[in-house]
């Protein structure tokens, strides 16, 4: 199981699948817009308009549980983020987080990443602890959401990597993201191909996402085009659109072929990974 495997509901109400976001480093955040922590807002925004075009997005859920800082309808929280914060990344309808009620997201995201305990050095932290202490001086055995503004680092595979808690720094957050964007194991692989104009295609793998394609030999006008229409697709992407696709000289084509490479790369590096 993963992220991949649940719906979440838009402001428009309709459901969407997050497997809309496959292949992307995701930052689940449940946020308020009455809270202290709210001007995070601010960094946030800047994060997502830093890394958006590596593959990186931010899923805002807003949540009303923590003070009742979230009083605002989904229309009136879209406007507040939108006038007072210019936020361009996804907006979830207010959701539940803790509780019988709670999204089923979150239920297994908590499964995945407990609380670890608030930053010491933030001056939030003190009253944090004190207030949570006199509703539950077990509190922080729980897993369960403590303030608004806590998030969920999600890899491109849709596993949850790391949870923050509000007083955690965002050049803390930062860096992690960072660290999934631009990971030092990229895996290069080689394919030979079968049956079609090319002899070969050269790729990087990094999980399921596919960069720096190239074919050797074969025709001219597809075999540049193709790698830069595809370039950061994942493999899954990259099979739904190119299988099967057919060539009109040869008993199979280079799209084809390069479809059957990446699901090969992604196969292999699966494979040394679990060595």
């Amino acid at each position: 199981m993963n992220i991949y495997d649940f719906n979440v509901t838009n402001t428009e109400g309709n459901e969407i699948s997050l497997k809309d976001y496959a292949g992307k480093i995701i930052l689940i955040i449940n946020s308020a817009t009455e809270c202290g922590f709210t001007p995070q807002y601010d960094s946030l925004q800047d994060l997502y308009e830093k890394y958006n075009d590596e593959g990186f997005v931010i899923l805002d859920f807003p949540c009303n549980q923590f003070g009742h800082q979230a009083p605002g309808s989904d229309e009136e929280i879209v406007s507040f983020c939108d006038s007072t914060y210019g936020i361009t990344f996804p907006i979830f309808s207010k959701i539940e987080v803790n509780g019988s009620n709670e999204s089923p997201l979150y239920t297994y995201l908590k499964s995945q990443k407990g609380f670890a305990g608030f930053d010491p050095e933030h001056p939030l932290t003190p009253m944090l602890e004190s207030m949570l202490e006199r509703a539950d001086e077990n509190y922080a055995k729980s897993s369960d959401i403590k303030w608004n503004f806590t998030k969920f680092l999600i890899d491109r595979q849709g596993n949850v990597i790391e949870r923050f808690e509000p007083t955690t720094d965002l050049s803390i957050v930062e860096e992690q993201i960072v660290k999934l964007l631009r990971p030092k194991n990229v895996m290069e692989y080689t394919y030979k191909t079968q049956d079609t104009c090319s002899s070969e295609i050269k790729l990087n793998i990094d999980g399921n996402v596919v960069t720096n394609i190239s074919f050797t030999g074969g025709c001219n006008g597809n075999l540049k085009a193709i790698p830069l229409l595809v370039d950061g697709w994942t493999v899954e992407d990259i099979e739904k659109k190119l299988s099967g696709v057919t060539c009109g000289r040869r008993p199979t084509s280079c799209a084809d072929q390069l479809a059957k490479a990446c699901r090969a790369a992604y196969e292999q590096q699966k494979e040394g990974m679990q060595a």
